[in-house]
């Protein structure tokens, strides 16, 4: 049973993630490949096995790779960025994932949105064929991804490292 303290902090998410001004959010689910093998100088293999540090350093990859799609040179020479909010869960047993909010940048480009999420995630090492994008994201999706289940520890799960949100939203 969740501490009354992990009740608070989820809350306190719950109303820092409003997500109503954004223009166009998406419900993404990203799944993670659990191990792969690798290679030493000498040739020989071995298993690395995902860790939330690892996980977490995937998504930067990947948000790295989905901001130049969407952006160009700009996300490098200036910075702009998709808004995002991811969320890690499983462990213990349970298949790691993100669950996260994207915005589409730009209406031109909605028709193309799930595609290039799709093959930005398939281009990071630890990214899993198994993914959702749905359109119309909002304070159900919120309350969903901000769920105390499947959460060692709730305030852990959030992944501030990659967290964007626009900067009025910021306090």
């Amino acid at each position: 049973m969740p501490s009354i303290r992990t009740f608070q902090i989820r809350d306190a998410f719950r109303d820092y993630a409003d997500i109503s001004t954004w223009g166009a959010p998406y419900a993404v689910t990203l799944t993670l490949r659990q191990k792969r093998i690798a290679h030493d100088d000498r040739g020989r293999q071995f298993e690395v096995r995902l860790t939330p540090d690892r996980a977490s350093q995937n998504f930067r990859h990947f948000l790295k790779l989905l901001n130049a799609q969407m952006f160009g040179k700009a996300a490098t020479r200036f910075g702009r960025c998709v808004n995002v909010i991811p969320i890690l869960e499983g462990g213990d047993g349970k298949r790691l994932h993100y669950h996260a909010v994207i915005n589409c940048p730009c209406d031109d480009l909605r028709d193309q949105f799930h595609a290039a999420i799709f093959s930005c995630w398939s281009k990071t090492d630890w990214g899993y064929w198994e993914h959702d994008v749905q359109p119309g994201a909002d304070a159900g999706w919120i309350d969903y991804i901000s769920k105390t289940r499947d959460k060692p520890v709730f305030a852990d799960a959030i992944d501030w490292a990659n967290c964007h949100m626009p900067i009025d939203r910021r306090v």
